[in-house]
């Protein structure tokens, strides 16, 4: 693996260069590869094509008609997940974002970890996720510390900015917490939650003692310095968390990157470029074609597992603490949907246009040709006949 120097080659987008490697990395590797890898794998790759359906539409201006097929909507997929990303977005900051400073915090884990981790996410990631939830609300709860109980937005990264399984969890933390009565917003110290080493220390012996306790098979597979070394705990300000908000919202609904451009150089490899993340400086890499798509593909989640996690007064089953927080902070409380419906009714059916219609109205495309609105001709599902346009006499 050596830094990229040149420049050359074609420039394909992350979806397209999965397409066009798929054949030969079935060929080499599809008898070892995981199931649920396979299974996503082959969702991604029918993405957007006739495979899954579309829909036709057909100019009533010109000759000119337009398909466009239905996309997988796996949280895999690079191009998939950014309406339901600004949906998620547009909710969080509802019901997130106080007129409090926030903090991200980062919890990672030793690099001897990763591969078992890898091998065994379904526990490990919910280990993750337990571990690192509870060291922060046993030092935000104590009264030497913050003496409040948190509330967190935790969202699972497993990936570097090389692509690397590099497990690692941010929340997005309220600067400051509801007290044990519930009767005071105790607000943190400007720019400072909590110590980070401790918190570093506190997620080790935790993690250690469930992982002990409930799985000792992993246990006894894991080097005995793993227990004996810092766990990296960061702790930075993050203003509003409105910025912070946004960076998380990018992955929430697809894994590792967006569907960017990837070149491929003279010599046939790929250059991955990105950002170092000590300096934020352009950085790139070679890989082979292969390795690329292998370290996408290892990024791939156990079937319904929760990578956006809420904890303490943020959790859904606390909506009274988190409407307590809110009036403390003079905010407006949240609302249960039946209470939306009672406050917000919905409008008269009567003066509103049919779901189709709204639907069709609002994918319409414009034709290539004349600009025209096209008007929607039909559509078809997986698995029948695709629809083509009827041709004028």
């Amino acid at each position: 693996m050596n830094s990229a120097t040149g420049d050359g080659g074609e420039s394909l987008t992350v979806h397209q260069w999965l397409r066009h490697l798929a054949p030969d990395y079935w060929q080499r590797f599809g008898s070892a590869m995981p199931g649920r890898q396979r299974q996503v794998l082959k969702k991604i790759l029918a993405c957007r094509t006739p495979a899954l359906g579309g829909q036709l539409f057909q100019c009533p201006a010109c000759p000119g008609f337009d398909y466009r097929y239905h996309s997988c909507n796996d949280r895999h997929c690079p191009q998939c997940g950014q309406t339901d990303a600004d949906a998620w977005l547009a909710r969080q900051r509802a019901r997130l974002l106080l007129p409090v400073p926030y903090f991200l915090v980062t919890f990672t884990v030793p690099e001897e970890l990763r591969r078992l981790i890898r091998s065994h996410q379904q526990i490990a990631l919910d280990l993750l996720f337990a571990g690192s939830a509870q060291a922060l609300q046993d030092l935000a709860g104590n009264p030497r510390r913050l003496g409040a109980q948190l509330g967190m937005l935790g969202v699972l990264h497993t990936w570097s900015r090389t692509l690397i399984f590099h497990p690692h969890v941010h929340y997005l933390i309220p600067g400051g917490g509801l007290s044990p009565d519930g009767r005071r917003w105790v607000p943190a110290r400007p720019k400072f939650l909590l110590h980070v080493k401790a918190l570093g220390a506190h997620f080790r012996t935790l993690f250690k003692a469930r992982l002990q306790k409930e799985h000792p098979d992993l246990f006894a597979q894991v080097p005995a310095k793993v227990w004996q070394r810092h766990w990296n705990v960061d702790s930075r300000p993050s203003g509003s968390g409105e910025n912070a908000l946004r960076y998380l919202a990018r992955y929430v609904f697809k894994t590792a990157t967006a569907n960017r451009k990837v070149q491929r150089l003279p010599g046939g490899q790929l250059r991955w470029d990105y950002r170092e993340s000590k300096t934020g400086q352009p950085a790139s890499l070679t890989l082979e074609p292969l390795e690329w798509m292998a370290r996408f593909l290892q990024h791939i989640l156990p079937r319904s597992f929760a990578r956006v996690r809420t904890f303490g007064w943020l959790h859904p089953a606390a909506k009274v603490r988190a409407n307590r927080v809110r009036a403390l902070l003079g905010q407006q409380p949240l609302l249960t949907p039946a209470e939306e419906h009672t406050w917000n009714p919905p409008a008269d059916p009567d003066l509103e246009p049919p779901d189709g219609e709204t639907v069709v109205a609002s994918c319409a495309p414009l034709c290539p040709r004349c600009q025209h609105v096209m008007r929607w001709v039909g559509a078809w599902r997986p698995g029948q006949p695709m629809l083509y346009p009827k041709r004028p006499p």
